[in-house]
């Protein structure tokens, strides 16, 4: 009997202050927790479209904040908007620009040796029949130690990128790399110090030469393709005869018109210049 003689002022009072509250509310006077509340849900976020670089005017993929090296907003297809494709897809494109910058060296430092008058077992030899040459080791030897060491390395590097970091210390002979960013060792393979500069930077410049380098090298397969020489050699060929050696005399065969001699036909048209507008 105590308890509920006890409590009934308890109930009322609670009844009291939820009325109070509530009447409160309906004329216009909140309490500044209220009022603290409110202003919170009324609170916005604007977000301004990121302009891509590549076109500009246009807006670049909510996926591509500018946050990786070399982003210029350009993912027409969309097939990095998932964050574990856009890093696998990073990934790829960095492997395959390193190894493009390699070739793009590969073919044009041997080409430019060997008409420089340099002579070697190689020397001569085209980048397109570089495989056929003869090797002090049988190339199937070459072929199967190839496949291993670059299997190795390469599994080293995926596992890498699915689990950064998880691969830096070296299981044969101990030594650590440090810790830093997926597909940027440092370390070893940094013997001039170049990361304790501007990262970013150098990672920019790094992609930006890499895409250069995989654009050339398609260039160099469709060029051998159309005049069956290599870089250097079509090079002299157009600098020896820059009117008669060109793109388009090479590719005249897709055209009505003959571009075979762009010289012939400027040295009929100058004399019927020279003589027009005379008696």
């Amino acid at each position: 009997m105590a308890q509920v003689v006890c409590g009934t002022p308890l109930m009322k009072a609670t009844k009291v202050s939820n009325v109070s509250a509530s009447k409160a509310s309906v004329f216009g006077s909140v309490l500044p927790s209220q009022k603290l509340a409110a202003k919170s849900s009324r609170t916005s976020l604007n977000v301004v479209a990121r302009e891509a670089m590549w076109a500009p005017g246009s807006e670049a993929p909510a996926h591509l904040d500018g946050s990786m090296a070399g982003d210029f907003g350009f993912d027409p297809l969309g097939l990095g908007v998932e964050p574990d494709r856009l890093q696998w897809f990073r990934a790829a494109e960095l492997v395959h620009a390193r190894f493009a910058m390699l070739a793009t060296t590969g073919i044009l430092v041997p080409d430019l040796l060997s008409k420089s008058g340099f002579n070697w077992a190689g020397a001569g030899v085209p980048w397109y029949e570089a495989g056929k040459f003869g090797y002090s080791t049988p190339i199937g030897v070459v072929i199967v130690t190839q496949i291993f060491l670059m299997g190795w390395a390469e599994t080293r590097r995926w596992v890498d990128i699915k689990n950064p970091g998880a691969v830096n210390k070296d299981p044969i002979f101990g030594s650590s790399l440090p810790d830093g960013e997926s597909g940027y060792p440092g370390g070893i393979f940094d013997p001039f110090g170049w990361s304790k500069g501007d990262m970013k930077v150098l990672q920019t410049k790094e992609i930006k030469n890499g895409r250069l380098a995989m654009l050339a090298f398609i260039g160099f397969a469709v060029q051998h393709q159309v005049t069956g020489g290599t870089p250097i050699g079509d090079l002299g060929a157009h600098l020896a005869n820059p009117w008669d050696t060109t793109v388009l005399s090479n590719a005249s065969d897709l055209f009505v018109w003959n571009w075979g001699s762009p010289s012939g036909i400027l040295s009929q048209i100058a004399p019927l210049a020279a003589s027009a507008g005379k008696p």
